[in-house]
């Protein structure tokens, strides 16, 4: 487990400064992050950027209380997430854990931070049991679920013409869960899912699953995998004219890390959906500009979310003077999220209702800056994104 205040260079010299004066409690967040699976697209060390530029934003407590950042990798290991998890909430007084990719992982956690009465801020995780069955009064979602990215596309994409699907999905949890949830959403909306393909999800080639959709005659073709075997997907897409027999390639998971590694050329034309994009507005432009000097690259969702929520929960704790967890969340979903110009609020299941953008891939000769692939297509409200309070089995709700 590695501990870092920060990733690069100096700490500030208020930080400094405050940390010296030990009379004082510290304000500590976990960043618990990973770099396989899922947390390839949502999560790695780029996490921690996002976490320390909101920490800087911020500034400092009016009291004096020092703020400190740790941070850990679980390795996809659910039962490592859990005893990093208990470690820093019974043995180094961790307040908020931060990040989580996966499936069981972020469940463990949010279960853990539930019994210590400390805080999740999950901004890495597709898993819709996190505002259904599995919810906390000590936990938010900031990212879309599976049935939320699919719910997006379906609506955005029967607004294009589409009425016919065919589903391509990894045979793993993830890749299982968005095919059900886009399975119930296009069927939901009156459209017909024409067939579906599984693949390994460890596989390096697509060729008949891929060679089925494009018989299918379907309208549109949708991939529920994500990192490079999505990349391996549009690329044999392209080459087998997919992108030209159909009306739509749609992707639930892309990341424009991945857009920006392929290229326009071998992207034109795909089509995705997100809350968040780097030059949506003045705000997303400023955070994304400063996260891309120190990383590489432009943030999806995932980090900005992290950015956001970091920035929310020490907002809160300066407002009510405390960490306790119920605490923290009762402010969380009282207060409105302002998220890069956009207002969001919680539901009372931690679900973050922020509309959600359909976008396409533009064309190289309509690209005028390295990063600027995507064209918003039109904007979908969140209240026709999210599920129903009604439909959802969190025990919070009414």
């Amino acid at each position: 487990m590695l501990r870092r205040s920060f990733l690069t260079g100096a700490l500030s010299p208020w930080l400094v400064a405050r940390a010296a004066a030990q009379s004082l409690p510290t304000v500590r967040i976990g960043v618990l992050w990973d770099r396989s699976g899922s947390g390839a697209v949502t999560s790695g060390l780029d996490q921690i950027v996002a976490a320390r530029l909101a920490v800087d934003d911020f500034g400092q407590f009016s009291r004096g209380y020092p703020i400190d950042l740790v941070d850990a990798e679980f390795e996809r290991q659910p039962d490592q997430a859990a005893d990093i998890a208990r470690k820093w909430f019974e043995h180094e007084s961790v307040a908020a854990i931060v990040d989580l990719p996966g499936t069981a992982a972020p469940v463990r956690v949010q279960q853990l931070a539930r019994t210590h009465n400390r805080s999740v801020m999950n901004t890495g995780s597709f898993n819709s049991a996190l505002t259904g069955a599995s919810c906390s009064a000590t936990a938010t979602h900031w990212l879309e679920d599976t049935a939320a990215l699919t719910m997006a596309m379906t609506v955005g994409l029967t607004a294009e013409g589409v009425k016919t699907w065919f589903i391509v999905a990894p045979d793993d949890v993830t890749g299982l869960a968005f095919q059900a949830d886009a399975t119930a959403a296009i069927e939901a909306i009156g459209g017909r899912v024409l067939g579906t393909a599984r693949h390994p999800a460890d596989a390096a080639t697509f060729g008949p699953a891929l060679a089925a959709a494009g018989d299918s005659g379907a309208d549109a073709v949708a991939l529920c995998a994500m990192g490079t075997r999505l990349a391996a997907q549009i690329r044999e897409a392209r080459a087998a004219g997919l992108f030209d027999r159909t009306k739509a390639i749609c992707a639930y998971a892309a990341s424009i890390k991945d857009i920006h590694a392929m290229g326009p050329l071998e992207t034109s034309g795909l089509w995705l959906v997100t809350g968040f994009y780097w030059n949506q507005n003045e705000r997303t432009r400023a955070f994304s500009h400063r996260f891309n000097e120190l990383t590489g690259r432009m943030p999806d969702k995932p980090y900005a979310a992290t950015y956001a929520a970091v920035g929310d929960f020490l907002r809160i704790v300066e407002a009510s003077d405390t960490i306790d967890g119920a605490a923290v969340n009762v402010g969380l979903r009282r207060e409105p999220v302002y998220f890069f110009g956009a207002n969001g609020r919680f539901r009372v299941d931690g679900t973050l209702m922020l509309d959600v953008g359909l976008y396409r891939v533009k064309p190289p000769d309509q690209v005028t800056e390295v990063w600027d692939y995507y064209k918003l297509i039109r904007t979908i409200p969140a209240v026709n994104v999210f599920r129903a309070v009604s439909r959802g089995t969190c025990p919070l709700t009414p």
